[in-house]
């Protein structure tokens, strides 16, 4: 079934309506998160695949302006380009190492080197079929890089396919690529429009809900990493406090027995009057003091007194006010 008036199956026009919603919110998500660099790659193959669809629905049509020729060279062009991308998404969205030269040579050798050779004969010969059979190319190349995407998948989880994400990233490239090998085949038996579309756009758009999904697992471990992050600075900050108090407490200890110290002085306090005078300031008693000090509890109760002769009061708290005021 075509849409009224045009070349394009409905089924094609379905997948541009699903691919512009997905473009647009990518194209929201990009602007909220510019430092994404996932996100380009989804909205360049999200782009592709309108682009392909858009030319491969429409075209060739003889109600719109171009001839034959450059509607039909146009429309393969797309057919062509996309399955360009295929590589060096990839090789960047899933960390496939193995996947390099294809992304940044293997495509212009075995796909846009073939495309012109394909244009070439289908402007010498004037046949569209005669230029089909090039299409092989395209076909083997696409075998080769099915084969290495796997070789790539087992480096990267280094020969261990038992883990859930080995085996869904290999069935899932698998399937995304695959529709792509078929495409010439498809083209060449004219199997229509709306087959091609929806095997094409079907293993695409599987690819673009792996690299989302393992993108949203990577968001939750960064959510979850900073929650523990901040949990711990919140813990690292309560501790900082409770050092500051107690090195505050601290200094603020020295200060008062610094002087207490001097304050001693005034009332010309021995070094050992001084001693006791701390430690009678602390709250200890006589007996404490003397064990302290290693001396006899009646010595501490001498020196006591005549500490309490020079700073003129006649018990501790006279003492400790008077000393700490001064």
């Amino acid at each position: 079934m075509l849409l009224p008036g045009t070349q394009m199956h409905v089924i094609t026009f379905l997948f541009i309506c699903i691919e512009t919603v997905i473009l647009f919110y990518l194209i929201i998500y990009r602007l909220a998160r510019p430092d994404d660099k996932s996100t380009r790659l989804n909205i360049i193959l999200i782009l592709l695949l309108i682009l392909y669809n858009v030319t491969g629905g429409l075209l060739p049509d003889s109600n719109l302006p171009g001839s034959y020729f450059v509607q039909t060279s146009i429309a393969y062009a797309t057919g062509f380009i996309t399955p360009c991308y295929f590589p060096y998404y990839v090789y960047h969205a899933f960390a496939l190492k193995k996947m390099k030269f294809h992304a940044y040579k293997g495509v212009f050798l075995f796909l846009v080197i073939p495309y012109f050779i394909f244009v070439t004969l289908f402007v010498a010969s004037g046949e569209l079929d005669v230029a089909k059979n090039l299409l092989v190319i395209p076909v083997l190349y696409a075998i080769w890089v099915i084969l290495t995407l796997i070789g790539a998948v087992k480096f990267k989880y280094e020969n261990n396919f038992k883990t859930k994400a080995a085996k869904e990233e290999v069935a899932v490239l698998f399937l995304s690529l695959t529709p792509w090998v078929g495409l010439p085949i498809i083209d060449y038996f004219n199997l229509g429009q709306a087959v091609e579309a929806t095997t094409t756009n079907t293993g695409f758009l599987l690819l673009l809900a792996l690299q989302l999904k393992q993108h949203i697992v990577q968001l939750r471990e960064e959510h979850e990493r900073l929650i523990t992050s901040e949990e711990q600075l919140l813990k690292w900050n309560e501790q900082l406090q409770d050092e500051v108090r107690k090195r505050t407490q601290e200094l603020e200890r020295i200060s008062r027995e610094e002087r207490l110290t001097q304050n001693c002085k005034l009332y010309s306090l021995t070094t050992r009057e001084i001693e006791i005078v701390i430690l009678v300031y602390k709250g200890y008693s006589h007996k404490q003091i003397a064990e302290m000090l290693f001396i006899a509890e009646r010595t501490v109760a001498k020196h006591v007194q005549n500490i309490f002769e020079k700073a003129q009061v006649s018990n501790r708290l006279e003492l400790s006010r008077k000393l700490d005021m001064v």
